[in-house]
């Protein structure tokens, strides 16, 4: 088994060193690096046609989503090639979050850039129609249109229902324009030429299996039933994320060749992932020329990355770009978009012979100018360690801050570090901060202009104040220790931080904490160098959970009218085993709620609980019967507002309340219609 290896290894090396097949007869081993028949241009390389293409991804072992290669390149878009076009200066991210909207009363999105806004599932419009406005709601894969101003007038207005082929997820909403993007299975298939002497064969279709559909509706027209239907554009792969810039939507995709070396498959559309606009006719036809197709390094995969941009109004040109590789993590800002995905480094094989094996986990950056819905390449950089998620990244004048944690918290050999880097325009290295918290990981991390927040744990939660005020020389300004952890971090001000996690016991004799109920905590960073927990709340037992750990967008605040709001599903003990002197802390609470909790946040009184509501009407035996297991429809998943009046949304309805004393102003019911689910994927042979 050894000496298997050890030759294997030895005919790697000799082939990294030589840059040949190297071929050992008595092994029947070949190892054969990938041959480079492209052209090249300032920092990346182009393939030089379909053939080239064709036989780079011939050399994928499979699938390989997942698995990072330093392949990721330039955007396909012809017009911009090459990237020397300049990029639009940079505009300084404030860290404010756009959770009001600019003219009007009305609660937004809750999103990570002002300006940048994310597709939900639910939004309030921005116009009023003959002195209504209108919510709009994705439920059982159908867009629910109702009146919510004024809310005695409020009412369903519309439902429109969606093919079961078709799995709506989010949806954008400007002036009368809506924007379904969801995803459906493309089934179709077709016999096989040749695989190998079988001449009936069924091979997956060319346009893989998960197709992104992104659907523009006009809703101008309050007294019409119907949605018009303006466009539907549907491209190959799966929906990575999305993000809605000056009325242009911009759509992240992960696609893959199926290609593969039982299949002859020759030309563009075989080999390049396909596009359809109801605009154009109705044919399938490649996004982009296989020449276009662009990347780094030369590396064994199929996958790629794909970005388009889609104009809100429904009219205008779709704006496309494909790049070997694929996407994770999704950040922007006004002017930049950033994607990213996980590298683990497998060490040269000079350095396994020598003993020095295990990989290296790091993050490849990627950045593309945004204008207009032009997308062009700009800078592509590598941090060590792997993000959170889209807070892990922020752009502040030119730079991008990048949060990340190295290793594994269980390693006790190598413990896991936390580290801060600034990044330049060109995603070049300025500053740094290593090593912080070892033995711990990130929770949540926040950036705020000149400082950023970051929370750690393992044991007890240390807040950690980042000044970033020199790009060139960050540090850390002060923390503060405290028992649990927040998996979401929001500014109240300047000054003052609001975390969202849960509360954590001591494990007795053991390197962990038990998690407990919810906390909601005020950090005072007033004194950079002594933050304060300034006001907290606890929220039920352990078992108690809210979308808004995971979601940013189920966090409701506004510092206007001092309301903070977010679904909580509650978990409780009974008296006898809270009381119980030989309680481990690791024992689950009933659950016994689900809904929202509304709370008055002030800076002198901090926390006061205005009250609860619910969508279950209190039936208490249905909440616990089998709840851990799944969610009802009459869960409440959003909370928004609306002038004075409070929405609370379930897949089953909105219900409708006063802001401030929560009295009830009536609902709005959907209709009851059994919805069948959508197609399952092909089966593959």
């Amino acid at each position: 088994m050894f000496n298997t290896l050890f030759i294997k290894a030895v005919a790697a090396f000799l082939t990294a060193s030589l840059g040949a097949t190297v071929t050992l007869p008595f092994m029947q081993l070949s190892l054969q690096l990938p041959e480079v028949p492209l052209t090249t241009g300032p920092g990346i390389q182009r393939f030089a046609s379909c053939t080239a293409l064709k036989d780079q991804i011939s050399k994928a072992p499979g699938n390989n989503r997942g698995v990072m290669y330093e392949d990721l390149a330039v955007t396909a878009m012809p017009m911009m090639a090459g990237s020397a076009q300049k990029a639009a200066a940079p505009t300084a991210n404030t860290g404010v979050v756009s959770g009001q909207a600019p003219s009007g009363d009305y609660s937004q999105t809750n999103v990570q850039v002002q300006g940048v806004d994310e597709a939900d599932i639910v939004k309030v419009g921005d116009l009023v129609k003959d002195g209504y406005r209108y919510v709009y709601h994705l439920t059982k894969n159908r867009l629910a249109v109702s009146i919510v101003e004024p809310a005695d007038k409020a009412a369903m207005v519309r439902l429109v229902n969606f093919d079961s082929g078709f799995n709506a997820q989010d949806l954008y909403v400007q002036g009368d324009r809506v924007m379904v993007v969801g995803t459906k299975w493309d089934n179709q298939v077709y016999p096989m030429p040749l695989m190998r002497g079988v001449t009936n064969g069924i091979m997956r279709p060319w346009r893989g299996q998960s197709v992104t559909v992104a659907k523009i509706f006009d809703a101008g027209d309050p007294k019409n039933k119907e949605l018009k239907e303006l466009r539907t554009v549907e491209f190959d792969g799966s929906i990575s994320s999305s993000r809605m810039i000056n009325g242009m939507v911009y759509l992240v995709m992960n696609a893959s060749s199926p290609w593969d070396e039982l299949q002859v498959l020759p030309g563009e559309k075989d080999l390049v992932p396909a596009y359809h606009d109801s605009k154009a006719g109705t044919d399938f036809k490649p996004m982009v020329g296989c020449a276009d197709v662009s990347y780094f390094d030369v590396q064994p995969t199929r996958d790629y990355l794909a970005v388009a941009s889609l104009p809100m109004s429904g009219t205008g040109d779709i704006k496309r770009a494909v790049v070997l590789g694929s996407s994770e993590t999704v950040y922007a800002s006004l002017d930049n978009l950033y994607v990213a995905r996980q590298d683990w480094y497998q060490p040269p094989v000079r350095d396994s012979l020598l003993g020095q094996t295990g990989s290296t986990e790091k993050t490849a950056i990627y950045k593309f100018a945004l204008k207009d819905g032009q997308i062009a390449y700009q800078a592509k950089g590598t941090v060590p360690g792997t993000l959170l998620n889209q807070f892990s990244l922020d752009e502040n004048d030119g730079n991008l801050r990048v949060a990340t944690t190295k290793g594994q918290v269980w390693d006790q050999q190598n413990p896991s570090t936390n580290n801060v880097y600034v990044l330049g325009s060109d995603l070049k290295q300025r500053g740094k901060i290593e090593g912080i918290a070892p033995g711990e990981k990130i929770y949540s991390i926040r950036f705020m202009g000149a400082r950023g927040y970051m929370v750690t744990f393992k044991k007890v939660d240390p807040f950690f104040v980042l000044d970033l005020k020199n790009p060139d020389a960050p540090k850390i300004l002060g923390k503060l220790k405290i028992p649990g952890f927040s998996d979401y971090l929001h500014p109240m001000d300047e000054n003052h931080i609001i975390g969202v996690g849960k509360n954590a016991d001591d494990a007795a004799e053991q390197s962990f904490a038990w998690y407990q109920g919810m906390k909601i905590a005020v950090f005072d960073v007033t004194d950079v160098a002594n933050p304060k927990e300034m006001w907290k709340t606890e929220i039920g037992d352990r078992g108690t959970d809210s979308p808004a750990l995971q979601d940013h967008k189920a966090f409701l605040y506004s510092p206007e009218k001092q309301i903070l709001a977010l679904p909580i599903r509650l978990a409780e003990l009974s008296s006898e085993i809270k009381n119980d002197p030989e309680r481990q802390g690791n024992e689950y609470g009933d659950f016994t709620f689900q809904g929202v909790y509304v709370y008055k946040l002030t800076l002198d009184k901090g926390f006061q609980l205005i009250g609860r509501i619910t969508h279950h009407e209190d039936d208490q035996a249905a909440l616990k019967s089998g709840y851990y297991w799944g969610q009802y429809d009459t869960d409440i998943q959003r909370v928004l507002y609306v002038g004075d009046t409070l929405l609370t949304v379930s897949n089953d309805k909105i219900g409708l309340n006063h802001l401030f004393d929560l009295k009830s102003q009536g609902s709005i019911d959907y209709p009851q219609v059994e919805q069948p689910q959508p197609e399952p994927g092909p089966i593959m042979y």
